[in-house]
C-alpha cells in the first residue's frame, strides 16, 4: 500500500503538468493577426452617445471566431474615452475587452485621433490597416463658418462642455494618419465629396462615403466586419448593405446616398476636371444642377451633372472618368434634408463638388486652400 501511494505522489505532478501545459495551447486570448487590424473611431461625445455602446455591442454580438483580423474600437461619449479590442475565444464566445481607460480628451482633436492610430497600430501591426469614423461632419466646410440653417461640424465633433463644441478640419484630419490606410468609411455627413477624398487620396486606397446627410442609425454595424476582414475588403458590400437597408425604409427614412472611391484615379478626374473648368465659365444659373442637402444654401452640386451641363461635348470622357473613380454607387430616389426635408435625385455621379459663388466668399477663400482647387484652379 505504501508503494501504490508513492507511486500515485510521483504520478500526480507529473498529471498536472501535463494538464497545465494543455491548458497553455488553448489560451483565453487570442494571438494577434498579421492580416489586417481595423479601427473603428467614435467620435461620439455629442447626441450620439447613446450609439457608441450600441455598435459596440453590435460589432460583439455579431465578430465571427472565423474572421482573420484585429477589431479595435476607440469610443468617445463625453467621460473617460475607452479603447475595447473584439475578439472570440472557445471559453468566453465573443468579447468585448476595455484594453485602456483614458482621462476626459476631445477626440476631435488631431492630437487625440493620430495618437489612437498609433497606439492601434502598437498593439496590433499588420500587413494591412483600416478605419471607419462614426461622427457628425459636413465634409470639407471648415468648422468656423457659419451661414443661415448650416451648422458645421467639419469632419468630427466633440461638443465636451462647450456649448459651441470642438471640431477637426479636413486637413488636420488628412495630416493627422500616421500611416498608409486601405480604406476609410465614413458613417457621418457629406463626406462624399470630391474635395474630401481627393484630400485624402495619399493616406487611403478607397473610401466609403455619403455625398449627403447620413440617418440614423447608419452603417450596418451587424454585418461590415465580416466584409472588411474578407482577404480583399469588399467595400461594395459594405455600401449595397448601407443602401438596401436604408431603401427598404419608407417615408423620410428612405433616404441614402453612397459611394465607393478608388484614390489612385482621382488624378486622371482632377486632370479632366481642369481641363473642362478651364474651358467653360462657371455657369450664372445653379438651380438646375443637382444638389444635396441645406436647401436654399448650394454647397453639395453633383459633380457629373455639374461637368455634363458645363460640357456637354465631352459626356463620355467625363463619364468615363468618373465611372473609374467611384466603383460602386447607390442612392434612394429621394434623399432626406434637415433644412428641407425630402429632395428628389434626378441624377448621381456618386461624388459632390463646391462651386464658387459670390454669396459666400469666405467659402470661396477657404476653398481655394484645398488640395482639389490646387489642382483644377
Amino acid at each position: 500500500m505504501k508503494h501504490v501511494k508513492y507511486s500515485l505522489l510521483l504520478v500526480l505532478p507529473v498529471f498536472c503538468i501535463i494538464f497545465l501545459g494543455c491548458r497553455k495551447t488553448k489560451p483565453d486570448f487570442p494571438p494577434a493577426s498579421n492580416h489586417r487590424t481595423v479601427l473603428v473611431y467614435l467620435g461620439t461625445d455629442n447626441n450620439f452617445r447613446a450609439e457608441a455602446a450600441q455598435k459596440i455591442e453590435q460589432m460583439k454580438d455579431n465578430w465571427n471566431g472565423t474572421i482573420d483580423g484585429n477589431l479595435l474600437v476607440y469610443a468617445d461619449t463625453g467621460e473617460n474615452p475607452i479603447l475595447v479590442h473584439i475578439y472570440y475565444t472557445e471559453r468566453r464566445g465573443n468579447v468585448a475587452d476595455t484594453i485602456e481607460t483614458y482621462p476626459a480628451e476631445n477626440s476631435a482633436s488631431p492630437a487625440t485621433f493620430a495618437r489612437i492610430l498609433h497606439q492601434a497600430k502598437a498593439y496590433r501591426p499588420a500587413a494591412s490597416y483600416g478605419l471607419v469614423v462614426l461622427s457628425h461632419a459636413t465634409g470639407w466646410l471648415p468648422a468656423e463658418m457659419s451661414y443661415p440653417a448650416i451648422h458645421l461640424k467639419s469632419v468630427i465633433q466633440d461638443t465636451g462642455t462647450s456649448e459651441a463644441g470642438n471640431y477637426m478640419e479636413l486637413a488636420d484630419f488628412a495630416d493627422a494618419i500616421p500611416y498608409k490606410l486601405d480604406f476609410i468609411i465614413f458613417d457621418a455627413c457629406f463626406m462624399g465629396s470630391v474635395e474630401v477624398c481627393y484630400e485624402l487620396k495619399d493616406k487611403t486606397d478607397y473610401i466609403v462615403a455619403s455625398p449627403a446627410e447620413v440617418l440614423s442609425p447608419g452603417f450596418v454595424y451587424t454585418t461590415m466586419m465580416q466584409h472588411l476582414f474578407a482577404p480583399v475588403p469588399d467595400l461594395a458590400a459594405v455600401a449595397r448593405e448601407f443602401y438596401e437597408y436604408y431603401n427598404s425604409q419608407t417615408g423620410a427614412f428612405r433616404s441614402a446616398t453612397v459611394s465607393v472611391v478608388k484614390t489612385a484615379e482621382l488624378e486622371t478626374l482632377a486632370t479632366v476636371v481642369k481641363d473642362i473648368t478651364q474651358q467653360n465659365a462657371f455657369p450664372d444659373d445653379l438651380e438646375d444642377i443637382q444638389t444635396y442637402g441645406y436647401g436654399a444654401q448650394k454647397i453639395y452640386f453633383d459633380l457629373g451633372d455639374y461637368l455634363q451641363k458645363l460640357s456637354p461635348a465631352n459626356h463620355d470622357i467625363i463619364q468615363t472618368s468618373l465611372d473609374q473613380c467611384v466603383t460602386c454607387k447607390a442612392c434612394t430616389p429621394y434623399y432626406y434634408s434637415a433644412a428641407t426635408g425630402m429632395q428628389p435625385i434626378n441624377t448621381f455621379s456618386g461624388l459632390s463638388v463646391y462651386i464658387p459663388q459670390t454669396a459666400y466668399p469666405k467659402a470661396n477663400e477657404e476653398y481655394g486652400k484645398l488640395k482639389w482647387a490646387k489642382r483644377t484652379n
